[in-house]
């Protein structure tokens, strides 16, 4: 009777500790979840920025090019005018005659 009473006992207590396990176990699974949804939700809001921060370097990209096709042409202009002021001294003393002879092909 007494080796009956003694693994009754032992059978309650191994319950006892299977149920705390059980409970602990739940209780890490609803550690686990919370954290995985938490990660989860860090997840959403860093790919949210890493959207708007492409998005930003698109609209800045875009503004360099505008802005280098600007300068090309600034560049060019400059070239061109600078082309041109070289050529002036050099035309300048043969305006009498080629200003002359231009006026009277206007008339």
């Amino acid at each position: 009777m007494d080796a009956i009473k003694k693994k009754m006992q032992m059978l309650k207590l191994d319950k006892e500790n299977a149920l705390d396990r059980a409970e602990q176990a739940e209780a890490d699974k609803k550690a686990a979840e919370d954290r995985s949804k938490q990660l989860e939700d860090e997840l959403v809001s860093l790919q949210k920025k890493l959207k708007a921060t492409e998005d930003e370097l698109d609209k800045y990209s875009e503004a360099l090019k505008d802005a280098q096709e600007k300068l090309e042409l600034a560049e060019k202009k400059a070239t061109d005018v600078s082309a041109h002021t070289y050529c002036l001294p050099h035309l300048l003393p043969l305006w009498p005659i080629w200003g002359h002879h231009r006026a009277k092909e206007q008339w």
